[in-house]
């Protein structure tokens, strides 16, 4: 069926959802708790199926490569989750912050200003998928297929970045030390 689809056999693919897509609906849901969630994955699955169509080259079986993409998602999915909730715990039980703490609140609007500063002054490519990692929470492998580049270059491009921004905003934290030790 997938090399009648492959070669334009829409009928082939229809058979080929109707075959799965149930199978990776229960699986998602099993592994998500989540319905919509589910449904989204076993969609994107078969839209990434259709989008790369001419580029597909399956080295398994067909219904391994799709638990496969799933598995995938699932597990990306997961570990956003992980880190949400790590970081709703983190609010949660950090003491709050001094309300008129004109000092803190001049040393985080400073450190904000020099973090953009620093993310602009990245190389090109280097702040893409930074910010595709930062801003939009997409994976390696997403930010490698959504930029057309390996995996690995996506991880050399995330240390370049995190290496030239901790370098720079260590410079401003020792700045901004030094600023307020004269206030």
């Amino acid at each position: 069926m997938l090399s009648c689809w492959k070669k334009g056999d829409q009928a082939a693919f229809d058979a080929l959802y109707q075959r799965y897509a149930v199978m990776l609906l229960r699986k998602a849901y099993e592994k998500t708790g989540d319905k919509e969630i589910a449904r989204e994955f076993v969609q994107e699955v078969f839209l990434e199926l259709l989008e790369r169509k001419d580029r597909l080259d399956i080295h398994t079986s067909f219904k391994a490569y799709i638990f496969t993409a799933l598995r995938n998602r699932v597990l990306n999915y997961l570990h956003r989750q992980y880190i949400h909730h790590k970081y709703e715990v983190f609010q949660e039980t950090r003491p709050p912050a001094a309300l008129n703490d004109v000092e803190t609140y001049l040393s985080h609007k400073e450190l904000s200003l020099q973090m953009a500063d620093a993310i602009q002054q990245l190389p090109d490519k280097c702040r893409q998928v930074f910010l595709l990692s930062r801003s939009e929470e997409l994976s390696n492998k997403e930010i490698a297929e959504r930029s057309g580049i390996s995996v690995n270059t996506v991880e050399q491009h995330m240390r370049k970045a995190l290496r030239l921004l901790r370098n720079g905003l260590q410079r401003t934290t020792v700045l901004i030390g030094f600023l307020i030790s004269w206030l």
